[in-house]
């Protein structure tokens, strides 16, 4: 159960595999996308609804006169004259078309024959009605007349007919101006309804998917080996957790939201311009790989400066919880000044990551702008020469076309914002797979690979066969041939200068860690060979450090299981002494404790601790100094309950107290690795020579004192 020493690196791809977790939430995508379409459909509807505008503003035209117009272009293939007082083709649109066809040609102005006293806006209803006649009879003026042939008229441009004829006509353009931009207004009211389901449905897509990430992550960091956490540390896993993760929310929404609406916005702005003039719209075509490249530099950038900035800010964190769970030591060696200095060093790191990351995200818009300004001025000079040397664009069109292209330039914009932010998010989920990518103690399997045994209740011994055991990257091993074989009931002291291996040999049998040779059996079946669960079900563990959960002082006596006795525990507390200081606090046993157990001296933490193992009544029992946190007025009281529950149960003891180690049965002499001398005290002041200067130099200098 070693874990890899080096992680590894970040990879495009972790981002699109974090998005499989929006799978389950795929109905809420769906929607927010729908709804991100009918945001651009009434953008881009806005947009179009103030060329109409335009034209009663600047040509003193009519709603009405202008569609028909559009009409008339659509279905003889001609491009008209921008003039209100006739209607002349400035030219063939379709050398095939049905003007064409008639012998129309550039000049020509359209006269019904049928009425040659006609207006202008006559001219153009007959030809543009949909009830039209299929032939229609012209008189040009400079020619003879001609037999018009009309298409039928498409059903959109019929639609949009009916439409423009609600509007008021050229008598009163202040009405048709109202009417407008009250249809102006719906759209903006429709737009903004669907914004907000849009951006509240990708919230909460992201937050659940997250969420579901979040959950994930958690259970694999409860599964994952314990050398992980001896090599990484435990803030490492938390700022993966709290800050890897909400950028990782950011980046979902941005995706979910921004980066759906933008590029919609983009393409419904680009349509209509491009029915408006696709000459102009070619230099956009041609400028958009330009800008992708210029955003994949600025987003790989932005991605690997995420990256070193998130493990820096993991640094901070790490640097923040152990001083302040050493603050007592920080104060007491009035080491204020050295902590400040060192947090400073650490902060100067993190600032500088998060400037370069702000330095990318400051240039890449300027940038952009800039091209987009190029563009934009090339577009400019080319749409002067159509407007006034060509003629053959309108100057409102010209304006529509222009405002178009600034709505398409204020999206690549904030698109450009967006992809730093979703390659901030692609760093974070890389940062998050590498944790949830570890191995685990308990790996997936076909069933039929699966330990299926279920540990029973010890009936004869614990035997370690010939272990050897090194850490990831040591040089040398913690453990090498060691054997020792302990029968049930018996206790153990484990003794030995630190660095001994006291600590790893008992964590062998928890399967913390798996040996690299040898096994430890429990009445001759490998602990490999049984469930995690069953196995750790027959173990108790008190350790050195007394570890308190968020909770009541109940539920960190029966610890992992919520449905248990009052009474159960409260006997439990009462052989571990804790009762009286527990019914002390103001709500005795359901007095809420913090993750530190700052209410609690560190006595009474260790107290609890022994109540703990005390309640899990399990047959094998591990204490690792479990009396060095005990104040000295309970400790005789104390030590009782240990020996006690040494008595009945197989103990394993790491222990410096002498009153403790007599009371085993017997002590095991551990020195760099191997068992250097068993037996009971007496006998090992006689034959063993580490154990008498543990004696001499260790055990009993501190006791006698």
């Amino acid at each position: 159960m070693s874990v890899p020493s080096q992680l590894p690196k970040t990879k495009p791809a972790d981002f699109r595999r974090a998005l499989r977790f929006l799978i389950p939430h795929g109905k809420l995508v769906i929607i927010s996308v729908v709804c991100a379409l009918l945001v651009g459909a009434a953008f881009t509807g806005g947009l179009g609804a103030m060329l109409p505008i335009m034209r009663v503003l600047i040509s003193g035209d009519s709603v009405q006169g202008w569609v028909n117009r559009k009409i008339v272009e659509n279905r003889l293939q001609v491009q008209l004259v921008d003039r209100n007082d006739r209607v002349q083709i400035l030219k063939l649109s379709d050398a095939d078309g049905p003007a064409a066809a008639a012998g129309l040609g550039a000049e020509d102005r359209l006269i019904l024959t049928a009425d040659p006293q006609a207006s202008p806006d006559q001219v153009l209803e007959t030809l543009s009605a949909p009830q039209a006649p299929a032939r229609v009879d012209l008189n040009t003026g400079a020619k003879s007349p001609v037999a018009l042939a009309l298409p039928p008229l498409k059903s959109t441009w019929a639609a949009g007919r009916r439409v423009a004829y609600w509007i008021p006509g050229r008598d009163h353009p202040i009405a048709a101006i109202a009417t407008v931009f009250g249809v102006l207004t719906c759209l903006a009211l429709t737009g903004n309804v669907f914004r907000f389901f849009q951006e509240y449905l990708s919230d909460k897509a992201s937050i659940l998917a997250v969420n579901d990430i979040r959950r994930r992550m958690y259970d694999r960091v409860l599964h994952v080996p314990l050398g992980y956490f001896g090599s990484r540390g435990t803030s490492d896993v938390t700022s993966r957790l709290v800050q890897d993760t909400a950028n990782l929310q950011d980046g979902f929404k941005n995706l979910l939201g921004p980066s759906v609406q933008e590029p919609i916005k983009v393409v419904m702005a680009m349509t209509l311009a491009l029915l408006i003039s696709w000459k102009l719209v070619l230099f956009i075509v041609l400028f958009a790989p330009v800008m992708g490249v210029l955003m994949k530099k600025f987003g790989k950038k932005m991605r690997r400066a995420s990256r070193k900035q998130m493990q820096s800010s993991a640094v901070m964190l790490g640097q923040l919880e152990g001083t302040l769970m050493g603050i007592r030591v920080v104060k007491s060696h009035n080491a204020e000044r050295f902590e400040r200095r060192r947090y400073g060093r650490i902060m100067h790191q993190l600032i500088s990551e998060s400037l370069r990351m702000s330095r990318i995200d400051a240039i890449s818009a300027p940038v952009l702008e800039s091209l987009t300004l190029i563009v934009a001025g090339v577009i400019v000079l080319y749409s002067a020469h159509l407007v006034l040397v060509t003629h053959t664009l309108q100057p409102t069109e010209f304006i529509m076309v222009m405002v178009c292209l600034a709505s398409i330039g204020e999206s690549l914009r904030r698109t450009g914002k967006i992809n730093n932010v979703i390659q901030k998010a692609n760093a974070a989920s890389g940062r998050l797979f590498e944790l949830m990518d570890l191995p685990v103690e308990r790996p997936r399997q076909r069933q039929a690979e699966r330990p299926r045994i279920q540990l029973p209740p010890l009936r004869r011994q614990v035997t370690f066969e010939n272990i050897t055991f090194s850490y990831p990257g040591a040089t040398t091993p913690a453990l090498e041939q060691v054997d020792l074989s302990v029968q049930k009931g018996q206790s153990v002291a484990i003794v030995g200068r630190n660095g001994s291996g006291k600590s790893t040999l008992l964590a062998l049998l928890l399967r913390f860690y798996d040996p690299q040779e040898g096994r430890v059996t429990i009445d001759g079946v490998d602990v490999r060979q049984v469930t995690l669960k069953s196995l750790r079900a027959r173990i108790s563990i008190v350790t050195q450090d007394s570890v308190i959960f968020p909770g009541t002082i109940a539920e960190n006596i029966a610890y992992g299981n919520p449905l248990a006795d009052a009474a159960a525990i409260e006997a439990a507390a009462r052989k571990a002494f804790a009762h009286d200081f527990i019914m002390e606090k103001p709500q005795g046993y359901q007095t809420l404790l913090d993750g530190l157990g700052g209410q609690l001296s560190g006595g009474q933490k260790q107290r609890l601790c022994i109540a703990r193992a005390i309640f899990r009544d399990t047959p094998l029992l591990i204490l690792d100094e479990a009396t060095s946190q005990v104040d000295a007025e309970s400790e005789h009281l104390i030590q009782q309950a240990v020996e006690g529950l040494m008595r009945q149960r197989t103990t394993f003891v790491i222990a410096h107290r002498f009153s403790t180690i007599l009371s085993a049965d017997r002590i095991v002499v551990l020195e760099k690795g191997h068992v250097v001398g068993q037996g009971r005290h007496e006998q090992l002041l006689q034959s063993c020579e580490i154990y008498q200067q543990l004696y001499e130099r260790q055990l009993f200098a501190p006791a006698a004192g």
